[in-house]
């Protein structure tokens, strides 16, 4: 109901809007190895959550598959929409699953201001509901992009017994006065203008992407992903910048792989690294945005095999 809401008012609003108009690398010169993009329809669904109900798709392979779940967790703005060609690749021969975070795509919004063990434990109680973990149910593997990289580390240190791997491309690790100030650009309310101006910034934080190769149609519907939040968007970052990363990255037990590519995030990636007992890094040459959108084969490279092999090769770090 608040999709078909949303389209309806950007239809009156977005005619005046428009007038305003990624240490290992993977050469950007080089074709990365093809991957099998799998047939699998995506299945949505609905699981009671500590705030409501919360969204998940599931992608599952088309014959039964021994290795562990792959569970996603999207960057604020957006859902799990923004993970649709990463999973039918990853896919092929695996289920994945992604989860809208509680207050993002059709997810119910909490009362009240979160922070990332709240957002874990929304995940913990979703994944245990749909069976895994515990003394009877399979592990699963995390990858976490952005925000999703703190609600998946955090679930990982609170439910060891649920979570055997992470992928963490792209982490926001502030620390002091450098997180202080992100909180008070990003966590933020935000205003509805009755000319409906406000949604120009938001239409080009959207269509950014466009200038790597992103097509306008994509981007028109990471907008409208967008919206599905608004003028909440920003309460995530709440749990964003008041997360205490330098004291609890030590805390996971689990192999880590962190990836960074030409874009954002890469020096505070970089910098996470030593705080993790058991990680290692690899550079994507050739990203910068829309990675996941543009190049997800690049990322089905360098994670799947890091899932798969066992024990995972943690040699350069």
């Amino acid at each position: 109901m608040r999709l078909y809401q949303t389209c309806i008012f950007l239809i009156c609003v977005m005619t005046s809007a428009l007038s305003f108009a990624a240490t290992q690398g993977i050469a950007a010169s080089q074709p990365p190895a093809k991957t099998e993009i799998s047939a699998a329809k995506i299945e949505r669904d609905f699981i009671a959550g500590p705030f409501g109900q919360v969204h998940v798709r599931i992608a599952r392979p088309e014959t039964e598959s021994p290795k562990p779940p792959l569970v996603l967790f999207h960057p604020t703005p957006y859902s799990s929409d923004y993970f649709l060609k990463f999973m039918r690749r990853m896919a092929s021969d695996r289920t994945v699953i992604a989860i809208d975070t509680p207050g993002y795509g059709d997810s119910d919004r909490p009362k009240e201001l979160q922070s990332i063990s709240g957002y874990a434990e929304s995940a913990a109680t979703v994944l245990k509901a749909m069976g895994y973990g515990g003394e009877q149910g399979q592990p699963v593997d995390l990858l976490g992009y952005h925000t999703g990289t703190l609600i998946a580390t955090e679930l990982a240190i609170r439910h060891p017994d649920l979570v055997r791997r992470l992928v963490l491309p792209g982490l926001p690790f502030f620390t002091g006065a450098e997180r202080k100030k992100a909180y008070q650009a990003n966590a933020k309310p935000e205003q509805v203008a009755s000319d409906g101006s406000h949604l120009v910034k938001k239409w080009d934080f959207a269509t950014a992407a466009t200038a790597a190769g992103m097509p306008l149609e994509r981007a028109q519907e990471h907008f409208s992903d967008m919206m599905q939040c608004y003028p909440h968007c920003w309460e995530a970052y709440h749990g964003v910048f008041t997360y205490p990363a330098e004291e609890r990255f030590p805390n996971v037990e689990q192999p880590v792989l962190l990836i960074t590519n030409d874009g954002s995030l890469r020096q505070e990636t970089e910098a996470a690294l030593p705080l993790f007992p058991q990680a290692r890094l690899i550079h994507i040459n050739g990203v910068t945005l829309g990675g996941f959108d543009l190049a997800p084969e690049k990322y089905v490279t360098v994670i799947r095999p890091f899932l798969d092999n066992d024990p995972p090769n943690m040699s350069e770090k």
